[in-house]
């Protein structure tokens, strides 16, 4: 068998310049990330061969490591990119973490949008704490209120579920002063759409909600929801690009970002108080 390297246990198969390994973790190993990237890799024609692991740990993903290294892939794409500080003993082959949308950006967009409205503040429902994401659309709608000189309300917290959507909306809704949210995700805005419906809020004409994602079912929403888009696909060319720089040597930065897009629907239509 033709080698290019050695391993701990013997002679490694000669990497093969089309195939890349990739690493995932949890709802990864199925998420809208992964999809980007397959698709990206068929209009490049790479072969991606996929790692799933259920465990965290360094020994987990060192592992993940050593089996796609045994398949031949000339370089390793990390969904989660966190899991690279796991990864700093390894040596030999490229690995980089999938290129993701600015959160940060994304959510001054979105805060940005409401503000124009006319809105003297925008309140949150944020995703849980302890994840980046959410830390960065978090901090990206709290800086931007900084930025405007408005009043900074207390975040009302959820777990990205529309369940945890709808218990926040029904808190929200009868706080006084509300009349523009932004959402951290889809589908908690959806769960807070039908907490406001059912407090007798009409959004936009009593409110306007922005989310983030743009989920296939977030232009049926009722009313249409005003989001921030992901374009994983051009995420996932980002990553392919990134990854084939360091098969080649080129020394380009391991983290990368692609732009998101405000797609503006009924939700924040400029209705409120007609």
């Amino acid at each position: 068998m033709p080698v290019d390297d050695a391993g701990p246990d013997g002679p490694l198969p000669l990497r093969r310049r089309g195939m890349l390994g990739v690493i995932a973790t949890g709802s990864s190993a199925s998420g809208p990330v992964l999809h980007g990237l397959r698709a990206a890799a068929r209009e490049q024609e790479y072969v991606l061969s996929v790692f799933s692991v259920s465990s965290k740990s360094s020994a987990a993903v060192l592992a993940a490591v050593a089996g796609l290294q045994l398949q031949g892939v000339a370089g390793i794409v990390v969904l989660d990119g966190y899991l690279l500080a796991e990864l700093a003993p390894v040596a030999g082959i490229p690995l980089v973490p999938a290129a993701s949308t600015d959160q940060y950006a994304g959510a001054r967009q979105a805060t940005e949008h409401l503000l124009e409205l006319g809105h003297p503040t925008v309140w949150h429902l944020g995703g849980p704490e302890e994840g980046p994401v959410a830390r960065a659309r978090e901090r990206g709608w709290r800086e931007t209120l900084e930025r405007h000189g408005a009043e900074v309300p207390p975040v009302v917290r959820g777990d990205w579920s529309a369940r945890s959507g709808f218990r926040a909306g029904q808190s929200l809704a009868v706080e006084s002063g509300v009349g523009a949210v932004f959402s951290a995700n889809d589908h908690m805005a959806l769960g807070l759409l039908a907490a406001f419906a059912e407090a007798g809020m009409r959004v936009p004409r009593d409110a306007h909600v922005v989310g983030f994602d743009d989920v296939p079912e977030a232009a049926y929403f009722a009313p249409p929801l005003t989001t921030v888009r992901q374009d994983y696909l051009a995420a996932g060319r980002r990553t392919l690009a990134t990854v084939s720089a360091r098969i080649d040597g080129v020394p380009v930065p391991a983290w990368a970002t692609v732009e998101a897009e405000l797609v503006v629907r009924e939700s924040s239509r400029c209705l409120k108080g007609a």
